[in-house]
């Protein structure tokens, strides 16, 4: 077997650095051009929050959470009162833009709609940070010895082939805590950790367990890995950095708890107060909702269709055979490869226990999202010069065909009604027969039935469905030939 040599690493050339914007443009006009046809009650809950803090000052979404279109049962009941069952970390984010967004009518004179707010909010609260993941995810797998051209080429195969891009039309916050999470990790590794940079990391890391809780085991192995670039320095100055990091992170954490406090008098989670029964003792059970993996789950989370990543992603097993790959060289790619493998197999066996395992409407196993802010890094083996052809050519085929079975669903719909009972989800054995709806839009998407549809503003949907297209395909294309192919330098910085 050839075996993969020690780490070479690189800061992105100023070729790779236009590179890298372009892709972020790509992700972020591909994204633009698509409308979803409307909201869930995981959108609405977010939404009706910042409606709420910005045009009434309020916490509470009273006013919005039975009241179409903003309804949502995804809610906690106060004493008479209902309020977002969310962490804030998306709200925080979208309240200045939606306050912008009302200053402008104001101005004007005019009052937009609620889809064309939402859009509008969801494009600046997930879609460009969905842009800077890329940039970032990019940016990782170059620092960490791969030729800028392949890595570019990797990251929008994740990006497209597979459900990320589908969640940057949505206000959903799992692509932006990846961003953070993707920074923090680029903080750590690109040069040798200061305590402002450990500072930025915390901050960073803390950010982004209050845009989602399920990044908790995204944060503790990017924290783990912050730890082992520390190896060899003083024990004083090791401490010091640590309790750096833990003090900023602590401070959204902080906002949060004050949040909380605010409503339910105590610094508690929303979910304790959930108004549906099922939803609030379903959450009491094990950790925040996840008991003992159950394996039927995991037969439908990993290649039955009904929401299997390996069905709908199988450059996943890829990142499988890299990470294993990297075990034998050592130092900070071995490290890399330990932590893809430990992202993929903790929010895997976290989903196969959680109570509401298939995420309710939708197309993925959306909790396992937090898990491609680590688990792409291991195909950095594929991006390298000495990476076996036989690797990068199955790479090639594997995310040619996840493009081809994600791309058209995150254009058609990422928030597809659920067809299967609760009951039948919930006690679903090997062998169950589940309707898998996603098979039906990609049956619909490549025999052209959409072309005389409209959308909710009255444009035809093959209108979207082509510039996406094209600015998929293109922007690809033209970042991976604006990216220096340069061969990486021979050192590694901030680490062995």
């Amino acid at each position: 077997m050839h075996a993969v040599s020690a780490l070479r690493s690189r800061r992105p050339l100023a070729s790779d650095r236009r590179a890298l914007w372009l892709l972020g443009a790509t992700v972020f006009i591909a994204s633009a051009v698509i409308t979803q046809p409307g909201t869930d009650w995981n959108s609405n809950s977010r939404l009706g929050l910042v409606f709420a803090v910005v045009d009434q000052g309020e916490l509470t979404i009273d006013d919005y959470h039975d009241t179409p279109p903003y309804s949502t049962q995804d809610k906690a009941e106060y004493q008479g009162h209902y309020y977002s069952d969310k962490v804030i970390g998306l709200t925080l984010l979208a309240v200045p833009a939606y306050a912008a967004i009302r200053a402008v009518e104001v101005v004007t004179g005019t009052s937009g709609s609620f889809q064309l707010r939402q859009y509008l909010l969801t494009r600046w609260s997930v879609a460009l940070p969905a842009a800077a993941a890329a940039m970032l995810m990019a940016s990782l797998l170059i620092t960490l010895g791969g030729r800028a051209r392949r890595a570019i080429l990797v990251t929008a195969g994740v990006f497209f082939g597979s459900m990320l891009f589908g969640q940057t039309t949505v206000m959903y916050p799992y692509v932006p805590g990846i961003a953070l999470c993707l920074g923090a990790l680029l903080v750590v590794l690109s040069r040798p950790l200061t305590s402002a940079r450990s500072a930025a990391a915390g901050g960073l890391l803390g950010l982004a367990l209050i845009f989602d809780f399920t990044f908790g085991i995204t944060v503790a192995i990017v924290s783990l890995l912050a730890i082992a670039e520390l190896r060899g320095r003083p024990t004083g100055e090791v401490s010091r950095l640590i309790g750096v990091a833990i003090a900023t992170a602590a401070v959204p954490l902080a906002v949060f708890a004050a949040y909380s406090t605010r409503i339910f008098g105590s610094p508690t989670i929303p979910y304790r107060y959930e108004s549906l029964d099922y939803f609030r003792e379903g959450m009491q059970r094990g950790l925040m909702g996840a008991t003992a993996p159950k394996p039927a789950v995991m037969w439908f989370l990993s290649v039955h269709p009904f929401r299997g990543v390996l069905f709908w992603s199988p450059w996943l097993v890829m990142a499988v055979v890299s990470a294993v790959r990297l075990m034998p060289v050592g130092g900070r790619l071995r490290r890399v490869g330990l932590a893809s493998l430990a992202a993929l197999v903790g929010y895997f066996l976290f989903n196969a226990g959680y109570f509401l395992w298939w995420g309710g409407g939708g197309v993925w196993p959306r909790l396992m999202s937090p898990m491609f802010a680590l688990v792409p890094l291991a195909l950095v083996t594929c991006c390298r010069d000495d990476s076996p052809r036989w690797m990068t050519r199955s790479l090639a085929v594997t995310m040619v065909t996840a493009v081809a079975l994600c791309l058209p669903l995150s254009m058609s719909s990422a928030q597809t009604e659920q067809p299967n009972s609760t009951e039948l989800l919930s006690g679903a054995r090997i062998g169950t027969s589940l309707r898998v709806p996603q098979l039906g839009i990609l049956h619909s998407f490549y025999t052209l039935d959409w072309a005389g549809l409209k959308t909710s503003w009255g444009l035809p949907v093959g209108v979207g469905f082509v510039l996406c297209t094209l600015v998929v395909l293109g922007g690809t294309a033209l970042a991976a030939r604006v990216a220096g192919d340069e061969t990486p330098g021979l050192h590694e910085p901030g680490g062995s």
